[in-house]
Order: structure tokens, then C-alpha cells, then sequence
């Protein structure tokens, strides 16, 4: 082979391969778009499968694209993880001396979606004070109530009992008011060295500006959140349940200056709270306290997850008041902890899939 005929077999390598680049970016790219898709709406992973692939270009190059759902993706739901297989298929093609030659690129991704988000922290039991031991009074009383076995089935990564109230190193002499209620858990209370208000802090910092956050003041009517779509409520100002609502679903965050209290209809000073709920009420999930000044449990609500008491790093305010009464209930849920992280994920519209592997596959076509 002459060095004339050896220049023009590579220079038509060259382009070959140059030809095969495109062709392969092309079908990534119809991945990341079928991604944003499948994000977007559930639907997508199930109307473009192999006998009705999904087609279109990029920059004049043609792709078509179908899914595989290896299980039952549309029955699984939000609980349950599953995995999709997304073939891609993208063709270049080639001029060649007046013929139309081809080259096929075929990517195969698979993604895997996790049971639910990570943003949430894992629930440590009915109650968790992350707070510095001199940073917090606890007093309990009347027919208050705590329970750290879960009423409904734990799913991997989660337990079925939790202690009662957990908190940080040097707190458990402030805890002596748990022999005055009912404390169903084993053991009543954990310390734990290694809790920190730290990873609460930075999901409320996320969830705080996120699209799907609401926050809540004044006389408030709407629902807060269902079973099938938990919410994130911020409340940071004077806010009132009209007592319309008889029970909440997500992530309920009760920020610096707020004072909570649970008031049934025989409350005689309900203009005292920043937020009051009348009556009988259920909260499902996860309801945090942030810098807020105190906590006053008391009434008939039930709160089926974890509440969980914080500052954040530099608090200098005065030390949070926890004061649980009345009939309020504490009760640890394996299934209020997949609400909040039901809640979070959708809140910041976190990518539900992450992809595990890809392969790439090409066919040349030449006349």
C-alpha cells in the first residue's frame, strides 16, 4: 500500500470514527432527555416500550428510543425501589463517493430508583432533641404519651421499635419528667454521641427555597398534605389551623421565633401560640423545631413519626422550653418516616432514578 493510499485509509478512519462519536453522543443525549421525561411524568416509562419506541433528532442526527421496566414499576409506587432498562439507539449517516453509507450506535443504560429520598435523616425514635444539654428544658405530664414500636411494617434500613426520646451526650439527667407518662419503648430514652442538629439543618436549608415548599401564616384552611402527596410547611410567623383539617402528611418545620402549641377546644389562651391546632388532629411525618423558642404539647393531637428539636450552630437565643401535657402522642412510624422522605424528594424534585451501568454497541452499514 502506497504512503497516498495509506493517508486516505486513515483520514477515512478518522472520519469513520468521527461519524461514530457523533452518532454515540446522539443516543446519550435521547437518555438524558427520556430521563427528564421519566421525572416529570410517570407515565413516559411505560408508553414507550419496545413495540412503541419513542423517535425524534438531535442536530439532524435520528434516534429512537424504548424502555424496559424490569418490574412492576406502575404498581410499585413511591415505596418500593425498581429498575429500568432504557435502549438508545442513534444512526450518522456517511456520503461515500455518491453513496449513503450508516453507522448505528446502540446505548443501553440501566437506572435504579431507590424506595425514597436521602435527604431525610432516619428517625431516631418518637422524639429527638438535637440539642446542646444547656440549650433545652424538658418537662412531661398529665396523660402525654410516647411510643417507639412502630404500628406499621419497617422496610429495609428501617426498625420496628425505636427508644422514645433520643438525645445528645450529657442530656440524660434532664429527662427525669418521662416516669411521669406512659412511655411505651425499650428503652424509654437513647443518648447518642454522635447526634447533631447538622443534617436537619442542611434539609431545611434545601427544602426552605424549594418549588414545592409552603409556607403557612394567618387562619389557615387548605389541607396540608395527603397520603399519596405529602407536603413541606414552613411556618415562621403567627398561623392558625381553622381546625378544617384533621390530619397532615410530610414535613411540618416550625422555625426560629414560633411558638407551637397544641390546643384543644378548651384552650383559654389560644392567642398566645403562633400556631394552635383545635381539636382532634393527626400529623403523619416529621415536624421539626428549629430555634423556636418553646414547645407546648398539649390537647388530643397525635403525631405519628418523629418531632424533632433543634438549633442551629451559633444559636445564642434562649433555651428551648419542651413542655408535653394534656393527651397529646408521641408515636414512632416507620410509615411517617416514608412520608417525610416522600415529601422531601418531591419538594426539591430530586432525580428519583440514578443509573447503575451502560453499554454501547455499534453497527457499521456500508453499500
Amino acid at each position: 500500500m502506497s504512503t497516498s493510499q495509506q493517508g486516505k485509509l486513515l483520514t477515512q478512519n478518522n472520519v469513520d470514527y468521527a461519524e461514530f462519536t457523533m452518532a454515540k453522543n446522539t443516543a446519550h443525549s435521547a437518555i438524558q432527555l427520556a430521563m427528564q421525561e421519566i421525572n416529570q411524568d410517570d407515565l413516559f416509562l411505560t408508553t414507550y416500550h419496545k413495540d412503541n419506541p419513542w423517535t425524534g433528532s438531535i442536530e439532524g442526527r435520528e434516534f429512537d428510543l424504548y424502555i424496559d421496566t424490569l418490574n412492576d414499576v406502575a404498581g410499585n409506587g413511591f415505596w418500593q425501589s425498581d429498575s429500568i432498562r432504557i435502549v438508545s439507539n442513534a444512526t450518522q449517516y456517511i456520503q461515500k463517493g455518491g453513496e449513503t453509507d450508516s453507522i448505528t450506535v446502540e446505548v443501553v443504560s440501566l437506572y435504579l430508583k431507590e424506595s425514597f429520598s436521602s435527604l431525610v435523616p432516619g428517625f431516631e425514635g418518637a422524639m429527638t432533641f438535637a440539642a446542646d444539654p444547656d440549650m433545652y428544658s424538658f418537662s412531661a405530664g398529665g396523660s402525654a404519651s410516647i411510643s417507639g414500636n412502630s404500628p406499621t411494617a419497617c422496610g429495609p434500613g428501617q426498625e420496628e421499635s425505636k427508644a422514645g426520646v433520643t438525645v445528645t451526650s450529657g442530656s440524660d439527667g434532664k429527662l427525669g419528667d418521662l416516669q411521669n407518662i406512659d412511655v411505651d419503648a425499650d428503652p424509654k430514652y437513647d443518648v447518642d454521641p454522635n447526634l447533631n442538629y447538622q443534617p436537619t439543618d442542611e434539609l431545611i436549608a434545601r427544602l426552605l427555597n424549594s418549588p414545592g415548599a409552603t409556607r403557612l401564616s394567618g387562619d389557615w384552611g387548605d389541607p396540608l398534605g395527603t397520603a399519596d402527596q405529602p407536603g413541606v410547611f414552613f411556618v415562621d410567623d403567627h398561623m392558625r389551623l381553622n381546625g378544617k383539617q384533621k390530619e397532615g402528611f410530610g414535613i411540618l418545620v416550625v422555625k426560629a421565633g414560633a411558638y407551637m402549641e397544641y390546643c384543644d377546644s378548651n384552650c383559654t389562651d389560644p392567642d398566645a401560640a403562633s400556631l394552635s391546632m383545635n381539636g382532634n388532629f393527626d400529623w403523619n411525618g416529621l415536624i421539626i423545631f428549629e430555634d423556636a423558642y418553646n414547645f407546648t404539647g398539649r390537647g388530643t393531637p397525635r403525631i405519628n413519626g418523629n418531632v424533632l428539636v433543634g438549633h442551629t450552630e451559633g444559636y445564642d437565643g434562649q433555651p428551648i422550653e419542651i413542655d408535653i401535657s394534656g393527651n397529646i402522642h408521641f408515636q414512632y412510624d416507620c410509615q411517617g418516616e416514608n412520608y417525610a422522605k416522600m415529601a422531601a424528594a418531591d419538594a426539591v424534585k430530586q432525580n428519583k432514578y440514578s443509573r447503575v451501568v451502560t453499554t454501547e454497541v455499534s453497527n457499521y452499514i456500508g453499500n
